[in-house]
């Protein structure tokens, strides 16, 4: 079970502060849709979209978890070439479970072409901190620009961490900040 529940810290990083992520770093376009999770349904062991689409087959271990959690959040990311389908449970404190899969890239625009869905644009960067722990750092684009956020998955909540100089004020588990809530209320956003 521990391969399907995310571990992450979160903060804001400030927009005078220095930007190391972007020397010689991994970058990524990324475009995150997020789904009514209402209209998400299991028939047998296959989840299917909006009563007609279906998307993947369960395996009995993740169509239990599946069956286990009742406040998913549902995304489709396109980041380069690779689409994702992604479920996240509620998260308490540090962690929320979570169930991914690859789809074809045909399908998720298919399921997201069929209603408007609240979205956010992003460039992502990679960058490896000193204790060998990997760093997404969110460029947001858009309603959402000049917000920049930085995140570490962690193997448990109490593992150390050692904290970039460049971060902000941390924001784990707080939802007013998850990528989901940001982009249902992106039209109201303001950076002071």
């Amino acid at each position: 079970m521990e391969e399907h529940l995310e571990i992450e810290r979160r903060f804001f990083v400030g927009q005078g502060s220095e930007k190391p992520w972007r020397v010689l770093e991994a970058s990524s376009k990324v475009i995150q849709y997020y789904l009514d999770a209402n209209f998400l349904r299991l028939q047998g062991h296959t989840l299917v979209y909006n009563e007609a689409v279906e998307i993947i087959r369960l395996e009995e271990e993740t169509r239990t978890i599946f069956l286990s959690e009742k406040d998913w959040t549902v995304r489709i990311r396109f980041r380069d070439e690779r689409t994702t389908l992604t479920l996240k449970g509620r998260r308490r404190n540090a962690t929320a479970s979570e169930l991914e899969w690859n789809i074809e890239r045909a399908l998720a625009e298919q399921i997201v072409a069929q209603r408007e869905h609240p979205f956010v644009e992003k460039r992502r960067y990679l960058w490896g901190g000193v204790d060998g722990l990997v760093w997404e750092v969110d460029e947001f684009e858009g309603e959402l620009s000049p917000l920049v956020l930085a995140e570490v998955e962690l193997p448990s909540e109490d593992a150390s961490v050692e904290l970039p100089s460049w971060l902000g004020e941390e924001i784990t588990g707080d939802h007013s900040w998850s990528n989901a809530s940001l982009a249902r209320r992106k039209s109201e956003f303001t950076l002071d």
